[in-house]
């Protein structure tokens, strides 16, 4: 089987996900560690701490919510563009998960009464209407350390799913303790609207959520729910990215 590196997972993810087939806008940002601070890398963020994509977050949410004040609206934007840092992670992903799923609800006052109404983040009975944006080496400066993942799926301009990549000779668990581990302490702004965490080699892909023991990473094998799981054929094959890619992250899918 020939050598995959880290890179040549990455092209093949990013070529995937723009393909027709899957329909992603996708943000190449500039890896060079002289260009981190660099605010004009396609992200639109007005700082590198920012872990969201305001643009396209402020852009669907007033798309989703033609009927809300717009205020109101400035408000929620605000709230979702926050700095999370400091935060008890977990609970605050939990916190932001129900606002995905469940919308906020908004009371205010709109032509002398009091009203109240559902502001959503995501439109789940139409995976189309949603934005899918996937950003590569995406520079984000933490309180102490600048980290750049190498794959994030924005889904609104939410960051929602993380991907850790490491060349074929190496194990996946070193994508668990020497980067995810890491990233975690530098950057835990990123990780309070992650859902899915997930860490790959090309022959072996592991998903969990970002809190999650290396243990409860459970093994993609399958392109579709008809595949059979052939461990041994995916490794020997070197697919286990495009499987993944493949079985999770179609637009309806990923939403569902």
């Amino acid at each position: 089987m020939a050598f995959i590196s880290e890179d040549d997972i990455e092209q093949a993810i990013l070529a995937k996900l723009k393909s027709e087939a899957f329909g992603y806008n996708v943000i190449i940002c500039d890896s060079d560690p002289a260009h981190k601070e660099d605010l004009n890398d396609g992200t639109g963020r007005s700082s590198k701490k920012m872990c969201v994509l305001p643009n396209i977050l402020k852009a669907q949410i007033a798309k989703f919510n033609p009927n809300i004040p717009q205020d109101k609206l400035d408000e929620i934007y605000k709230d979702l563009t926050a700095d999370f840092s400091e935060s008890d992670l977990v609970n605050k992903n939990y916190t932001l998960y129900k606002k995905i799923r469940e919308g906020i609800t908004l009371n205010f006052r709109q032509n002398g009464k009091e009203t109240f109404a559902q502001v959503n983040l995501l439109d789940f009975n139409r995976p189309e209407n949603n934005d899918f944006t996937a950003v590569s080496q995406m520079w984000i400066k933490g309180r102490y350390n600048w980290r750049r993942p190498d794959i994030l799926i924005f889904v609104n301009g939410l960051p929602l799913v993380f991907i850790e990549l490491k060349n074929g000779n190496v194990k996946i668990k070193e994508a668990y303790s020497k980067n995810l581990k890491d990233y975690l302490k530098d950057i835990p702004n990123l990780f309070a609207f992650n859902q899915i965490a997930v860490l790959s080699n090309g022959l072996e892909t592991r998903l969990g959520a970002f809190n999650a023991d290396y243990d409860n990473f459970f093994e993609w094998l399958r392109a579709s729910e008809d595949d059979k799981p052939n461990r041994q054929a995916i490794r020997e094959k070197g697919v286990s990215a495009n499987y993944f890619v493949d079985g999770l992250l179609h637009k309806k899918d990923l939403i569902d």
